[in-house]
């Protein structure tokens, strides 16, 4: 990714989306249709109500969401929200949904992963970047 991208989709995008994707039914980011969504959870310190556009991949009813923080070291805080909190709304290719998300790890990780870097190659480029540290992958499945 460029500099200007990497610029654009860290700090202009989040803004855009926050904005863009509510009025458009959960259909249109900053990025194209049908990609972004915005994650609402409630925060883990303060308790108050937080909301992250983050890159969706679609794997059946469920939803996975990658904490890649674009390659830092330290994990986005909305991982550590869903980690505390698990239940979430997601607004994506639609109205607002009720979630609950679901850490991942070993097997069911590692297929998630592949799926990830199959959707964005540049995940890959962001494990290298932010190691030691392992990358958050959550399943958000449909609540009740």
């Amino acid at each position: 990714m460029s500099k200007v991208g990497y610029f654009y989709l860290r700090h202009i995008a989040p803004r855009y989306d926050k904005w863009v994707i509510p009025l458009t039914n959960g259909r249109f980011s900053s990025v194209g249709f049908n990609v972004v969504g915005v994650v609402s959870t409630i925060g883990a310190k303060s308790g108050r109500p937080r909301e992250q556009p983050l890159l969706m991949i679609a794997d059946g009813p469920d939803l996975l969401v990658i904490g890649s923080n674009y390659g830092r070291l330290p994990h986005p805080s909305w991982a550590h929200n869903l980690k505390v909190q698990p239940n979430c709304t997601v607004q994506f290719r639609g109205p607002k949904r009720s979630y609950r998300a679901e850490l991942l790890s070993d097997d069911e990780r590692a297929k998630a992963w592949t799926t990830a870097v199959d959707f964005y190659n540049g995940y890959e480029t962001y494990r290298q970047t932010c190691s030691p540290r392992e990358i958050r992958i959550f399943r958000l499945r449909p609540a009740g």
